[in-house]
């Protein structure tokens, strides 16, 4: 009679444990249900009326005023609250228009010189540039620095003797060029 194998202790799966996702009641994430405004207006609205607060839009105007560009700031807001089921990503997509005038309006009113898009922001900058005057220093620098380098002979020596003196598996078979090459 043959003997049954054993199963290998080691063999432990790590993985998800199918239906793990529905561990939670239905209904209980905001993806799973409906979103709460629909209504375009509505959702326009409401960011408007959030947007007055002055605790919201002075943290996003001292952002406009260190670089970040309105429309990388809407986005992120209009994701924010897809995330939180507030409206769905087309809605969002299309009031985003309005709030990007409403950032501009306010920026204007608060004299910040604001950027419209990431492009802007790469435009705006100057191109960075590299005297060659400091390209040549650098280079002198490095040939001096070789220069100064001497040869250790003695690391040399011992390295030619690692290789006469290798008789591993793998190790180079010598022959008698080699050995009068003293390599």
């Amino acid at each position: 009679m043959e003997e049954m194998p054993t199963l290998n202790p080691n063999a432990e799966f790590a993985g998800p444990i199918p239906g793990a996702s529905l561990t939670t009641e239905i209904g209980n994430r905001p993806w799973e249900n409906p979103p709460k405004e629909t209504s375009l207006d509505t959702v326009i609205n409401n960011y408007l009326r959030r947007l007055q607060n002055d605790e919201i839009i002075t943290p996003l105007l001292d952002a406009i005023r260190y670089g970040t560009s309105i429309t990388t700031i809407v986005e992120a807001v209009i994701e924010t609250a897809v995330m939180e089921g507030e409206h769905t990503i087309d809605v969002g997509i299309l009031a985003s228009p309005v709030i990007v005038e409403y950032l501009k309006q306010a920026s204007e009113v608060a004299k910040i010189d604001y950027k419209l898009s990431d492009t802007d922001i790469r435009k705006g900058r100057e191109p960075k540039k590299i005297s060659s005057r400091l390209v040549d220093e650098v280079l002198k620098e490095i040939e001096e620095e070789e220069k100064k380098k001497p040869i250790n002979e003695d690391i040399e020596q011992s390295a030619r003797e690692i290789k006469k003196t290798s008789k591993g598996l793998m190790s180079k078979k010598s022959n008698k060029e080699d050995m009068q090459d003293g390599i």
